[in-house]
């Protein structure tokens, strides 16, 4: 969409569309490395690829990232985890039929205290509710909302071990 440009001396980065239709960024860091704070209340703590093709879009990132995959199976059909050097990068789920006719992109994952306050507190600032809190098993409680620009996000209050 955007070929690489120079974010003053801080990075360089473009943007780009997958196989599928799903818009991402590269960041090649300079004087800003990217994130340092993660997997913490406030913080970005996963992303997740919803695709209208799983195995096209699996090719691709595992071809442009080197990143492993292994397809978990759900109630909901296959879930496939990213991994590189061991850490899990992402996952990865077909668009359900149910859905409608939603294009393929990604949804980031933001760290909370308390899911449902979370919710809550969003709510009250203009964000739409889009998935309910629900709990994952093993992994914690999460919800999908859209903030008042409709830009799409999730929360999760993680699990701890």
């Amino acid at each position: 969409m955007i070929g690489p440009f120079d974010v003053m001396e801080h990075g360089r980065m473009a943007v780009v569309v997958d196989p599928t239709g799903a818009v991402f960024s590269l960041w090649q860091p300079r004087s800003h490395i990217g994130a340092q704070v993660v997997n913490e209340p406030g913080a970005f703590c996963w992303n997740e690829l919803y695709t209208t093709d799983p195995k096209r879009a699996a090719d691709f990132y595992s071809g442009l990232f080197g990143w492993k995959r292994e397809a978990r199976h759900m109630n909901f059909g296959d879930y496939v985890i990213f991994e590189q050097g061991g850490t899990m990068m992402a996952g990865m789920m077909q668009i359900p039929k149910e859905w409608g006719p939603i294009p393929s992109h990604w949804l980031v994952y933001f760290a909370v205290d308390d899911c449902d306050g979370a919710v809550d507190r969003a709510r009250r600032l203009a964000a739409n509710v889009t998935v309910a809190p629900m709990d994952i098993e093993t992994v914690g409680r999460f919800a999908m909302l859209t903030d008042p620009q409709r830009a799409a996000f999730a929360v999760i209050k993680l699990k701890t071990a």
